[in-house]
């Protein structure tokens, strides 16, 4: 099932690496003689290089030899993990412990399996047996940590991070969780950013042997920009990646793409079908994938991950460019030293007080930040659903991980203002995370039979759902990303509470941008008046519904060939300033 992914992405350990590496050290027992190690060896060899078809058929070939084989029952589970098919990896790597009994791997992947396929108490009990077995290791306690997170414990999850991170101080998946929860627990700005310097300084230092460049510095010729993502698929980013491939002009701009994108689909080959340039760089490690960029002349690489998942920080920490920019991705620094500029707005990012926040410069596009494609499989805008319920609904279709007690106990308090609201809540599993968040909202005096439920869903799912919701309510400190753009396209006004950190700014530059400030607030008690005053005014709610997508059309957030031009203007800039530095050490030579 597709899984609709919002910012901030969950990081998420990469169990695959360690998984096939173990199968190979550990030697697998054979069936049919001599065959099946060579067998095993090759399915193993086959994921390396993400050939899961193949794997799996030669597992399910030697499984017609003998059911009970290990090795390749674990193969099938990590090839249904590589797919993000996670209640299905979770089945077979419970195969795998009624097989092999309680063995510290077997356990820890079982636990990650059912941790993805969100059955958050199996994942516990298995990693807490796994922990048992081999105190103090490193994997296994980060999938602790990112259990208790998925669970919605997440002051427990940031704890034992923690203590995992005092423990081992270079484990970069643990470095990773950190920043992610600090990030969602609206930390310090100054804790945070010395959270990610920390993970730059131990994951990601720089080669010092690393070639010079050597990209010609003519400041006005075109430029070769490339851009390194896990994410050119059906994904929430690629709805704002898409609209800059399809405007970039080739005589300004040559756009290459990078991608570490396991699984392809459609949007995939539309991504490489509007690039210049397409490299799959899956299965390159840093040094290969630094070589090939090198040899294709990139004068500005452009990272559009950030921490989240499928990233290639690493590469990046390697310049294989002379300018390099982080964009849209992440909600915050890289920490990377070697990470010259970061794409933002002065709303997201305002001018003076923002510059603390990150080690990279930062270069603000004149409008906005976003530009938006809509997919063309989204619904048309339906009517006000209050005209039909009789009642206001609310909604938040973000993240259960950007729920926070503060968060809840803010709703609450608009809940009880207004006795016939319900609340809507996505992306949320089933299990203890619904069990804790009910618990949450009953403690402050809201029956949980007011809120509607629901886990992942399949996109057109999730949008449909946007037709039963009257009002929208960002989540702070962590605004929705992706989500806003969606939900308003949709016709969905939405509430936000604006912060002092990008985090929480996002909702104030969308909302801005299409013309709609009077729905941010800056304080709590605002944000319960603009909802409440809303919530009363539904021919207000309905005026905007039916009127929201003209509204965004004729706003900067869809105008991509206007944002092209000013996102190619600002890699102009900071290329003549490469440029300038360059003639200057060469003193004054071209």
């Amino acid at each position: 099932m597709a899984q609709v992914v919002r910012p901030i992405h969950v990081a998420k350990p990469i169990m695959l690496k360690g998984l096939l590496t173990g199968l190979l050290r550990r030697g697998a027992p054979r069936v049919a003689g001599d065959a099946t190690v060579p067998q095993i060896e090759q399915a193993v060899r086959l994921l390396q290089l993400h050939d899961v078809a193949g794997a799996a058929r030669i597992c399910e070939q030697v499984l017609e030899h003998d059911p009970r084989m290990v090795k390749a029952w674990e193969l099938l589970g990590a090839a249904a993990l590589n797919l993000g098919d996670y209640p299905l990896a979770a089945e077979r790597f419970e195969r795998v412990l009624m097989l092999a009994g309680d063995e510290a791997q077997a356990l820890a992947n079982a636990a990650e399996a059912n941790r993805r396929a969100n059955r958050c108490e199996r994942a516990l009990d298995l990693i807490g047996r796994a922990l048992a077995l081999k105190p103090g290791f490193a994997p296994f306690l980060h999938i602790h940590v990112l259990a208790l997170e998925t669970s919605w414990r997440s002051d427990e999850a940031l704890a034992a991070c923690r203590d995992a991170l005092r423990l081992h101080p270079n484990f970069a998946a643990l470095h990773t969780s950190h920043m992610t929860l600090l990030n969602r627990a609206g930390a310090d700005p100054a804790l945070i950013l010395e959270a990610h310097c920390a993970w730059a300084e131990c994951c990601a230092a720089s080669d010092s042997s690393a070639p010079q460049h050597r990209n010609s510095p003519q400041p006005e010729r075109p430029l070769r920009v490339g851009y390194v993502s896990a994410d050119f698929r059906r994904h929430a980013m690629s709805d704002f990646v898409l609209p800059l491939l399809d405007h970039h002009d080739p005589a300004r701009v040559e756009a290459y793409c990078y991608s570490n994108t396991p699984v392809t689909d459609d949007i995939t080959r539309r991504c490489e079908a509007l690039a210049s340039g397409w490299r799959d760089i899956v299965s390159l490690p840093d040094a290969a994938a630094d070589d090939l960029i090198r040899s294709d002349g990139i004068d500005i690489l452009v990272d559009l991950s950030g921490h989240t998942s499928g990233n290639r920080l690493g590469l990046f920490g390697r310049k294989p460019a002379p300018v390099q920019v982080t964009y849209l991705g992440y909600p915050g620094t890289t920490g990377l030293a070697q990470m010259d500029y970061r794409l933002t707005d002065a709303r997201a990012d305002p001018p003076g007080a923002s510059e603390v926040h990150y080690r990279e410069q930062l270069l603000r596009l004149p409008h906005s930040l976003w530009c938006f494609a809509p997919p063309l499989q989204m619904p048309e805008v339906g009517p006000l659903p209050a005209s039909a319920t009789g009642h206001i609904t609310f909604g938040s279709l973000n993240s259960a991980f950007k729920l926070t007690p503060q968060l809840v106990a803010l709703w609450s308090r608009l809940l009880v203002a207004l006795p016939e609201s319900k609340l809507v809540l996505a992306g949320v599993p089933a299990g203890a995370p619904r069990s804790r968040i009910s618990r949450e909202f009953e403690l402050n005096g809201i029956n949980p039979t007011r809120l509607e439920f629901h886990a992942f869903l399949r996109w057109q799912e999730f949008w449909d759902l946007h037709g039963r919701i009257d009002i929208a309510l960002d989540p702070f400190p962590c605004n929705g990303g992706a989500t806003t753009c969606e939900t308003l396209w949709l016709g969905v006004p939405l509430v936000n509470l604006a912060g002092k950190s990008f985090l929480a700014r996002a909702g104030l530059s969308v909302l801005t941008t299409i013309g709609l400030p009077e729905l941010v607030a800056h304080s709590e008690d605002e944000y319960l008046r603009i909802a409440r005053d809303l919530a009363g005014d539904r021919m207000r709610l309905a005026q905007l519904r039916a009127g929201m997508r003209e509204r965004m059309r004729a706003s900067p957030l869809l105008a991509a060939a206007a944002y092209t031009r000013d996102l190619e203007d600002c890699y102009r800039t900071v290329w003549r300033q490469w440029c300038a530095r360059q003639t200057a050490a060469r003193g004054g030579a071209c």
